[in-house]
């Protein structure tokens, strides 16, 4: 082993934080959607699945760290080092595809569940049929740009085995690259459509789409990678001249575990903030449950009615925004939440005739229903 040195320092600083980060993250998210919630789903365990990879994947970066990765061939000393680094840096790719693609179906689950129109829920599966076929279609190539795989690290030691010309795979990961981005912009802007039909508050509006558009922020360190993709043909001084492309790539996928999560944590934010003395956000911004409006204190109904669609498109329109399906299952109704003024937290409830649309926290998104809310359990 080596002392990590040069721009292995930074390689080391940056997988060590986003490490971190996202395990935080993680662990905030599981805990507000199985305790608080208690609504966990499957892009629950897709976001777990997603930080697995990922820690994996930064593991493998920071043990390569301490054999050469980010140092010029002529600063590793022993020079037997230099293939245990290589190794190490193939083992990051297939692990850091495998995190992507499990990051971006937890984003498209939960869109898929707030759609309502046939074309919403066709644009979703197409930017994850195709996102997750081409990523597969990276990951073998990635996999297998070797043959045998090891050869990849043994050319330098004498080894045996042949390589596919550079140039492909440089020309793969531009084009993963670019469909990643538009996915991930695809999904940023969707939001936009689902919600701003709704007869709610523009500032309402924008604060849920703002919620529901993470994609983007992953797209921004996906785009600052382009310019240093070709340096994957450099096999003179692989591990130096790579460092800018293993430093994005960490940050691409901790960005976008870090947003999808943070999205899903309003509740628990609710639960604590009165706590450390922060008065909570109900009385301002709450929909229909907004204490100053509040027609029922035991419903928790407006006295101006439930958000509905707006019927100026004509009577299609005016579809209403069916039940997002509970994670306990479809025998289980339709996830509705209450507001309880005595001790200012949700309540779930079922019900099989939800209705509209408002805002809150099942996926930044819940249903109001018609019918008299059940007293609390």
């Amino acid at each position: 082993m080596v002392q990590p040195a040069g721009r292995g320092l930074q390689v080391l600083t940056m997988y060590s934080f986003f490490a971190a980060l996202t395990t935080i993250v993680v662990a905030l998210r599981l805990y507000c959607r199985a305790y608080i919630q208690k609504a966990f789903g499957w892009d629950d365990y897709a976001a777990a699945m997603s930080w697995v990879f990922f820690i994996l994947f930064s593991s493998f970066a920071i043990t390569g760290t301490h054999h050469g990765t980010g140092q010029k061939v002529a600063d590793i000393h022993p020079a037997s080092e230099v293939p245990v680094a290589l190794k190490f840096w193939w083992l990051c790719e297939p692990f850091y595809v495998i995190s992507n693609m499990a990051i971006k179906a937890s984003i498209g689950i939960m869109l898929l569940r707030l759609c309502v129109r046939p074309i919403h829920k066709i644009v979703v599966w197409t930017v994850l049929v195709v996102t997750e076929v081409y990523s597969a279609f990276f990951f073998f190539i990635f996999l297998f740009q070797c043959l045998p795989s090891s050869y990849f690290w043994t050319q330098y030691t004498g080894g045996k085995g042949t390589c596919m010309d550079p140039y492909i795979t440089v020309a793969v990961f531009y084009g993963y690259s670019a469909v990643t981005c538009a996915g991930d912009w695809t999904f940023s802007i969707l939001p936009g459509f689902l919600v701003w039909d709704l007869q709610m508050g523009r500032r309402e509006k924008v604060s849920v789409v703002l919620i529901l558009a993470v994609g983007a922020l992953a797209s921004i360190a996906t785009i600052a990678r382009i310019p240093y993709v070709n340096t994957l043909e450099k096999k003179a001084e692989f591990l130096y001249a790579t460092t800018d492309v293993a430093l994005w790539s960490c940050t691409e996928t901790a960005l976008g575990i870090t947003a999808a999560c943070c999205a899903t944590l309003r509740p628990l934010l609710r639960k604590v903030m009165p706590a450390l003395g922060f008065s909570s956000s109900h009385n301002r911004s709450r929909g229909v449950t907004n204490t100053s409006r509040m027609g029922d204190t035991r419903t928790g109904r407006t006295n101006r009615g439930p958000y509905t669609r707006s019927s100026s498109r004509g009577e299609e329109d005016e579809m209403k925004l069916q039940g997002l399906e509970h994670a306990r299952g479809k025998e289980f109704g339709t996830l509705t939440s209450a507001w309880h003024p005595e001790d200012e937290r949700d309540i779930e409830v079922g019900s099989n005739t939800s209705e509209t649309m408002i805002i809150n926290t099942k996926t930044s998104v819940y249903y109001h229903t018609e019918e008299e809310v059940p007293e609390r359990r």
